[in-house]
């Protein structure tokens, strides 16, 4: 097997379905569970760790809960007067800002810890979010290569499973899972058929909701979208510009992990 490896970890099905798969492979699977002052009360994915620590018990699960908040300012308020006439409203893209966080602070993890291989839970869902976007992605990619890590999701390809009404979910059980799946290669899937969620799909369940952590509050992000940027400019053009405002975002970055790592390295000589 090999050594170890980093995942950002929701406790979602995705991610969680790519821990697992991890887990066939590595010796040692970092999790981590990033949050931010309006996410922080939500709730902690610990249940899927020990689902993970019963299944592979020969692998070892590190679960580890880390503040962005801090580099998530920083990437919102630098120069925000002179990025605020450069990109306008693309300042509020506050999710795209929430994902770069968590990579920055995963490249930093990894340095410390002697990781060079991350992984996340990434399929093909919610593609208008900044962290969802291939062109963002790789972005994020070459971040990490910059530090000799790798950087990719192992679910990226599969399918997803047919969205439902809210209604459809309350009508089956007091969980809220669909009441027939048409087989296909999902995550929930995967992780159904290895007997460690009890349903193909319960993305959207109120089980789904009170074992994974809510990754960050996209309701303003999704209306500025769907109610500007797509209507106004389309939406190529809107990807266009929100890559050039997050390579402005990433620049940032590097400079404060560099000044990060050399502090690191400084402390420990």
């Amino acid at each position: 097997m090999k050594n170890s490896c980093a995942i950002l970890f929701s406790g979602g099905t995705d991610s969680l379905c790519s821990a697992a798969l991890a887990a066939e492979t590595y010796q040692e699977v970092h999790l981590i569970t990033y949050f931010e002052t309006g996410t922080q009360s939500s709730t902690s994915p610990e249940a899927n760790v020990q689902k993970l620590r019963v299944h592979f018990p020969k692998t070892v699960f590190t679960h580890t809960l880390i503040s962005t908040d801090s580099i998530v300012k920083e990437l919102s308020y630098e120069n925000y007067f002179v990025n605020l006439l450069r990109f306008g409203f693309y300042n509020l893209c506050t999710p795209g800002l929430s994902s770069l966080s968590w990579h920055i602070r995963t490249v930093l993890y990894c340095k410390e810890h002697n990781i060079s291989t991350v992984f996340d839970g990434m399929t093909k869902e919610l593609m208008h979010l900044p962290g969802h976007m291939p062109e963002i992605r790789s972005l994020f990619a070459d971040l990490y290569k910059n530090y000799g890590i790798s950087f990719s999701s192992p679910v990226i390809n599969w399918e997803v499973p047919e969205d439902q009404r809210y209604i459809d979910r309350l009508i089956v059980d007091r969980h809220g899972f669909t009441a027939t799946v048409k087989p296909k290669k999902t995550t929930g899937q995967w992780l159904y058929d290895k007997k460690i969620l009890p349903h193909p799909n319960i993305k959207g369940s109120e089980f789904d909701r009170l074992m994974q952590h809510d990754c960050y509050p996209f309701v303003v992000y999704n209306m500025l979208v769907f109610w500007l940027f797509e209507p106004v400019i389309g939406y190529d053009r809107f990807k266009a510009g929100l890559a050039r405002f997050m390579l402005n975002k990433i620049d940032i970055a590097k400079l404060w992990l560099n000044e990060n790592l050399n502090t690191s390295v400084k402390a420990s000589t």
